[in-house]
């Protein structure tokens, strides 16, 4: 007799718009490593330009709602992030803020009523979080939250909802240290878990590298790699501040950065200002198929995110770290939230305090002018990301939490 699948609704506010797509691919990774014979999974996520309001990626059945109409306004699914996006536009992202909430918990009730769930899986804490709450009083089932970073960190005046979210979850869970202990600040009985997310190993290889790409920038070019949402707390303008310290010693090096966001022409001025606008790149948004390339044929890549004091935003976790150390590359990350969980600063990747420029520069030039300390890096870091990482120890452990609810 065949077991019966626990079937989960996973709320979520950004999500692949389609196969090719990179924006929160990791909430897809969650689900779509998890063991499909055993998790009837159904993903619940806005709609945006071009996508399918109902697919399947990668075995997960994906729901698409539409928050506006037209839906071609539609601004809150551009890639940045609904936070970021809704200030660019004040007025239209305000009204959309709303019309999204609402939207999405009428999708919720709809789905819920229809199917027969077990549990409810939002991510992030607002409005996700608060959706699934609602959900989980008008049909009594158990609700996992799961904060990324920003959710947690920021938007402060919203604690009060935060913490009547977390006292009425089932269990949330954090991708950091710092995430968790957040988390604790909001609401000290909340039942909480550290759970990271992962790194697909196999889809990041240093077996991916390309010295004939690499080329195009020199035969002697040493690239550095930073990856992200061109957003301040990101911190890149630290690393471009520090480029001109690395040219001095190495004059052929390019700074390579791959991500769009509001901060692009602030960072094109900087360049320009420093005289180091020729030996930067900004390269946009790349395809999940093209970022292991450029991963594994970097020299570096660098986190230098910084924590906005005015909204206490972080990084929460840091992708890109797993990433490029699963491509064997070396890191260098400053010491700021949940970056530190991976990187320890001498084994394994370098840190560096948070806005010091001077210190970053240093650190890079150690890594490029070191061979032996480069190789131990990559060494150290690929064998962490392959032993700790792998996006099949995060999904099973969410299974196990699926569990543990529906018993």
């Amino acid at each position: 007799m065949t077991a019966k699948k626990i079937r989960v609704l996973v709320l979520t506010s950004s999500f692949p718009r389609h196969k090719e797509d990179w924006w929160q691919r990791a909430v897809l990774s969650i689900y779509s490593n998890m063991d499909l014979k055993k998790y009837d999974i159904t993903v619940l996520a806005p709609s945006a330009p071009g996508a399918k309001s109902s697919e399947t990626l990668e075995g997960i059945k994906v729901k698409r709602f539409t928050y506006f109409f037209p839906p071609s306004l539609q601004i809150l699914t551009s890639g940045e992030g609904v936070l970021y996006t809704s200030k660019k536009r004040k007025l239209l992202g305000a009204i959309q803020v709303v019309t999204f909430v609402l939207a999405e918990l009428l999708s919720t009730l709809r789905l819920m009523a229809s199917g027969n769930y077990d549990l409810i899986h939002a991510n992030w804490i607002i409005p996700q979080g608060l959706v699934a709450i609602i959900a989980k009083f008008m049909f009594r089932k158990p609700v996992v939250i799961t904060v990324h970073g920003t959710d947690i960190f920021a938007v402060k005046k919203t604690n009060f909802i935060k913490g009547f979210i977390l006292k009425y979850c089932d269990i949330c869970t954090a991708n950091s240290s710092a995430t968790y202990e957040e988390v604790l600040k909001v609401y000290p009985k909340t039942n909480a878990a550290i759970v990271h997310m992962g790194v697909d190993i196999k889809e990041f290889d240093k077996k991916n590298k390309d010295l004939d790409w690499k080329k195009q920038f020199g035969n002697n070019s040493k690239i550095i790699l930073g990856v992200g949402r061109l957003i301040k707390w990101k911190g890149f303008e630290y690393l471009v501040r520090a480029l001109p310290r690395v040219l001095k010693k190495f004059p052929e090096t390019s700074l390579l950065i791959v991500g769009k966001g509001p901060e692009e022409g602030n960072l094109r001025e900087l360049a320009k200002h420093l005289g180091v606008d020729k030996n930067m790149q900004l390269l946009g948004s790349l395809g999940p198929g093209m970022l292991p390339t450029v991963y594994a044929s970097a020299d570096v890549v660098v986190s230098p995110s910084i924590t906005i004091p005015e909204t206490g935003e972080r990084e929460g976790q840091g992708n890109v770290v797993l990433e490029a150390r699963a491509s064997g590359t070396p890191v260098v990350a400053s010491r700021s939230g949940g970056l530190v969980d991976s990187v320890d600063g001498k084994t394994n990747g370098l840190l560096f305090e948070e806005k010091d420029y001077k210190a970053l520069a240093r650190n890079i030039i150690s890594i490029f002018s070191d061979n032996t300390l480069r190789e131990k890096l990559s060494k150290n870091g690929l064998e962490l990301i392959r032993e700790k990482y792998p996006w099949k120890k995060t999904s099973a452990r969410f299974g196990k939490i699926y569990e543990d609810l529906a018993n």
